[in-house]
């Protein structure tokens, strides 16, 4: 079965892809100040580059974006030479972009004036006079109907692209999905329009349409949704471009958070870990550097004592590690190039048949990747697109007690994790308040979001410094009567 939750619980929109039970995919956009993949901002140009053609535009966000001329929009001169970026772009200019790219540790975000509003069955281009259909569709047919369609349907200075699912959609309904796109980008332009300063203009609807999209294209069977507000605006989005499947939406209420009663949350706690087990007694252990991400295959005890036994016992295992490498790539969001050691087979035949494996479990991945083969010392080399910063870098950071050698969670997920636990105790409860135990990390920046009403409580909370505490973890002491709770806090 397969399963897409979504949750606005603690501030950020949460996604999770579910398959069999399993988490598969975890996609986040924190509502304040992260720059995430198809956000829009209004930015302004900081710097122009022409020595490496590109400039970096200041988004409002604290980090400059990096902006490649191949991603500007302007008249082209027609010739075969690439635009100077100083022609296309100048210092102060005021520009509307959209988010390619995460900011990783290390490297800005990547952003391109060629904006694209994604929809279930095309591709909305409101800066660029083009026209285009999916490769897939084959049929010529279908190709010069489509053609007609949109070509009689887009406005002067505005294109879109045809996806593969539109080559059987009706006609109303290509329609009424560009109309629907056309009009959110006029909202965009009106929003710009009366911001003064930098700062991102549309963020929200973007990812959860974009799951729901992805999710219908991999046949969703269900849909979970958490929250009122968020349940009606999932709503109204499958009423404008999948009204079909209203039928998989569910509004979840139960008493127990959406993502501890999926299991997410403990899947999110075992992501962090350097080894993963797999069921034959076998493991991964999965390694990041700076360059590149290492997985190493392990056995646990054959069955046998050599030649053919250890043999087939290897390339079982070697298979079974094959699918939960590409789960893990895909919870992970590891980027960039892999090395996969797998268990040495002796025979030609079941290494191309781990490979062959491998492609296939990687193809169900939305993120492309590709295999490179198997070296001469039995390493497979590959890669896979890295569009978003990994799980890792959006949950946690480097450590300052160990200069930066470990990890420990980002202090806005751990409140986040503080409210949902929080929440979750004050419903099953009916308490009034609670009182927590917390580092000094987390209590700083709690006091300045209380400070900003960024943050509202369900219940009152009496927050307890505990300077000794790990930067790690808080401690809820106490859930109920106000009064118990202040003499507590006061002792």
């Amino acid at each position: 079965m397969k399963q897409v939750a979504i949750s606005t619980q603690g501030g950020s929109i949460r996604i999770a892809f579910m398959e069999n039970g399993k988490l598969q995919e975890w996609r986040t956009q924190d509502v304040r100040s992260h720059a995430s993949v198809g956000d829009i901002y209004q930015g302004r140009i900081a710097d122009v580059k022409p020595g490496i053609q590109s400039a970096f535009v200041d988004i409002g966000t604290g980090q400059n974006a990096y902006l490649y001329v191949d991603d500007t929009v302007g008249v082209e001169s027609g010739g075969t030479a690439k635009p100077n970026i100083a022609e296309r772009v100048h210092v102060g200019q005021k520009v509307l972009v959209q988010v390619s790219k995460e900011a990783m540790e290390m490297k800005a975000p990547k952003i391109t004036m060629r904006i694209s509003l994604q929809g279930r069955y095309l591709v909305y281009l409101p800066t660029e006079e083009s026209i285009s259909l999916s490769r897939k569709i084959s049929d010529d047919t279908k190709r010069k109907r489509l053609q007609q369609v949109i070509s009689s349907t887009v406005e002067q200075g505005e294109g879109c692209i045809l996806r593969t699912e539109a080559a059987e959609a009706e006609e109303q309904t290509l329609i009424r999905e560009l109309t629907y796109l056309r009009n959110r980008w006029q909202d965009m332009r009106r929003t710009a329009e009366g911001l003064r300063s930098t700062g991102r203009i549309f963020q929200d609807a973007e990812l959860i349409e974009v799951a729901l999209r992805d999710g219908l294209a991999n046949g969703m069977d269900e849909l979970l949704v958490e929250g009122a507000a968020t349940h009606q605006q999932v709503k109204a989005a499958l009423a404008a471009f999948a009204p079909e499947v209203q039928e998989k939406l569910r509004w979840y209420q139960g008493k127990q958070p959406l993502f501890d009663y999926l299991g997410v949350e403990a899947e999110l706690i075992r992501a962090r870990d350097r080894q993963v087990p797999l069921k034959s007694g076998g493991s991964l252990v999965i390694d990041r550097t700076e360059a590149m991400t290492v997985i190493d295959v392990n056995t646990g005890s054959f069955t046998g004592a050599g030649g053919q036994q250890r043999e087939q016992a290897v390339t079982a295992t070697n298979l079974e590690a094959v699918a939960e490498i590409a789960r893990q790539l895909r919870l992970r969001d590891i980027g960039g190039i892999v090395i996969i050691d797998f268990i040495d087979m002796k025979e030609q035949g079941n290494k191309e048949r781990v490979i062959s494996r491998l492609k296939q479990e990687l193809a169900k991945d939305p993120v492309p990747s590709t295999v490179l083969g198997m070296t001469s010392l039995g390493l497979v080399e590959m890669t896979r697109k890295r569009v978003r910063a990994s799980l890792m870098e959006r949950l946690t950071e480097p450590c300052e007690a160990c200069a930066g050698r470990g990890r420990v969670w980002r202090v806005d997920e751990l409140l986040r994790r503080l409210y949902v636990e929080v929440t979750a105790l004050a419903k099953s409860q009916d308490a009034e308040a609670a009182l927590v135990d917390m580092p000094p990390r987390l209590l700083d920046m709690i006091e300045a979001w209380e400070k900003a009403e960024a943050v509202t409580w369900p219940v009152h909370v009496y927050k307890r410094l505990v300077p000794s505490m790990s930067p790690d973890e808080f401690r809820i002491g106490y859930v109920g009567n106000r009064a118990e709770a202040e003499r507590l806090h006061s002792k």
